[in-house]
């Protein structure tokens, strides 16, 4: 890990926040963050691994990333907190 990894950790968080606020409840908007977290490092890593690391598309790939990793954390965050019917 280089000095850029810390740094790309944020959007990540903030991504998710959005998205969890989006979608609306407490629980959606902390899994949502953690999921964002989780895409945003998972995108740092892929664009490493391919050879992107300081380009503009790295940045492009960590919000995708981001973005793709709150939403799943999202609507996780929805499912467990939906009533079930039995």
């Amino acid at each position: 890990m280089n000095d850029h990894f810390w740094p790309s950790l944020y959007p990540g968080i903030i991504v998710g926040l959005i998205i969890g606020f989006a979608t609306g409840g407490i629980v959606a908007i902390l899994t949502g963050a953690l999921g964002g977290l989780g895409g945003s490092i998972a995108a740092y890593f892929l664009t490493n691994w391919i050879g992107l690391e300081e380009s503009a598309l790295s940045l492009g790939i960590l919000i995708a990333g981001a973005c793709a990793g709150g939403y799943v954390g999202a609507q996780l965050g929805t499912k467990l907190t939906s009533p079930r019917s039995l």
